[in-house]
């Protein structure tokens, strides 16, 4: 299988070099934050840290993981050794999640990260993820795992306002918003930067500026929390930086607090979007993924739709520990053995219980859609990218069944031709692929989705009905290769 994938053990992570780091496991070294709880004790919160090509962000994460003990203390040092003896002093920190050749040669990440670390209430989950809008796709499958949104935007003379002009960082609000993420977090790094010569002023320019797209994306938080910080000496990370006295607020870590324990859905059926597939010599198949609803439990058979793949989950592990039993929220690795083949499995895939309400594979689906920005009028046929959870799929627009009145919420016209930007309509959409969706009011994290086209987010929906193909039989390895739906 192509591309790398996430860990499911500190063994496999020290064979597989271009993996990411290992789920949360802390170093043996003495810790100057206060003293922890267990990961179990703590509520666990995910975050994804966004920004534009540059702007620092990989650094910032990785130096606040350092700073929290988020990362494997024997694999940190070699890390930090071979960055020295390359003669590249910048990478000892942010080459735990740049771990690729491509990204240590070009300085830029290309494939999301995984890491962890822990404040002194809450176990977070953190995805780095590539800034190059060449590599949207990468991105884009970790945004929907996520309960707050990073967006990191530089304090550099004309960095930040290139990444304004040419729309990147918004393009990035939009999708965190589009996926669902409704708390956003504003770092504003390179704050030591000596082009700089009025920090708290520049701070509060930028800042106005943000919050204004913020609110055209979507946003509705009342007062979006801005933390001005140095991602390279690692001010306003952990603690307050001397070097900010400006500043009044808290630093990172704490403002991440401040957002509190995240609103979980009601329970539900299981549904588990697959992110990562890969094959471990001992444990066999391994998915990673984050449980959106339900729960899975180790014994427990699940389905791989649409494949109709059947498996028993042996083992689950979770910020790098051996758990019997994941929740909604949080971001696992499940083990199956031999019983279901990597090579059948695939990102955008959807894991449930075989036992009750399985998830099935859209035949087609009713979804409500808003038209952002298209240069031209979108007509029936028109068939662009979709992102939905984890998967980037061809989508068609089998028919537009109506103009919406965006004031009243009402139909305004029925069947219309065409459709451009700024409108609302209903519309049959068609998936060109195999792909499992839900109605936004069953699911919501299945039931949202971004349209793309030509790299850019032309179009947002949300599902309200789906036409299900009936659940296929169940299939394991070596048997049922070819069998009726």
């Amino acid at each position: 299988r192509s591309g790398s994938c996430f860990v499911h053990s500190l063994q496999v992570l020290a064979q597989e070099r271009r993996q990411i780091t290992t789920l949360g496991r802390l170093p043996r070294r003495a810790s100057k934050r206060p003293a922890l709880a267990m990961a179990s004790e703590l509520p666990g919160t995910s975050i994804v840290v966004v920004g534009p090509k540059g702007c620092g962000k990989s650094t910032a994460l990785a130096h606040l993981c350092h700073l929290l003990g988020g990362f494997p203390e024997e694999e940190h040092t070699e890390c930090r050794s071979l960055a020295k003896d390359l003669g590249r002093p910048a990478g000892q920190h942010v080459w735990m999640l740049d771990r690729t050749r491509e990204e240590r040669e070009h300085g830029s990440s290309v494939e999301p990260s995984l890491a962890s670390f822990r404040s002194s209430s809450f176990a977070y989950t953190a995805m780095d993820t590539p800034g190059d809008a060449g590599h949207s796709k990468n991105m884009l499958s970790v945004t929907s795992l996520s309960d707050v949104a990073v967006l990191v935007v530089p304090a550099v003379e004309g960095e930040f306002e290139v990444s304004v002009d040419n729309g990147r960082t918004r393009e990035l609000a939009l999708a965190c918003f589009t996926m669902g993420i409704k708390n956003v977090v504003v770092w504003v790094t390179k704050m030591d930067d000596v082009s700089i010569k009025d920090p708290s002023a520049r701070f509060e320019d930028i800042k106005k500026i943000v919050n204004n797209f913020l609110k055209e994306v979507g946003y509705k938080q009342k007062e979006v929390p801005f933390v001005p910080i140095s991602g390279i000496l690692g001010g306003n990370l952990v603690v307050k930086s001397s070097e900010m006295h400006w500043y009044a607020g808290k630093p990172a870590v704490d403002v991440l607090d401040s957002l509190g324990p995240m609103a979980r859905p009601a329970e539900k059926p299981l549904r588990l979007p697959v992110l990562k597939v890969c094959q471990h010599d001992e444990a066999g198949t391994i998915v990673v993924g984050r449980v959106e609803t339900g729960s899975v439990r180790v014994g427990v058979k699940v389905v791989f739709s649409p494949s109709g793949y059947v498996g028993e989950v042996k083992s689950i592990r979770k910020d790098g520990q051996q758990v019997s039993e994941a929740k909604g929220g949080d971001i696992v690795s499940i083990a199956f053995g031999d019983a279901v083949p990597a090579e059948e499995l695939h990102r955008g895939m959807v894991l449930s219980s075989a036992s009750n309400d399985p998830a099935a594979e859209a035949e087609s689906f009713l979804a409500q859609v808003v038209v952002l920005d298209h240069p031209g009028r979108i007509r029936a046929g028109y068939c662009p990218a979709i992102a939905i959870h984890t998967a980037q799929i061809p989508c068609e627009f089998e028919e537009l069944v109506s103009l919406i009145d965006r004031k009243t919420g009402k139909e305004a016209k029925a069947n219309p031709e065409s459709a451009t930007s700024s409108e609302v309509l209903t519309v049959r959409m068609r998936p060109r692929v195999g792909i499992c969706v839900e109605a936004f009011s069953a699911y919501p994290s299945l039931g949202r989705f971004a349209i793309r086209d030509h790299g850019r987010t032309i179009a947002v929906g949300v599902i309200k009905e789906v036409t299900k193909r009936s659940v296929p039989k169940a299939r394991t390895a070596g048997s049922n290769e070819y069998f009726d739906n």
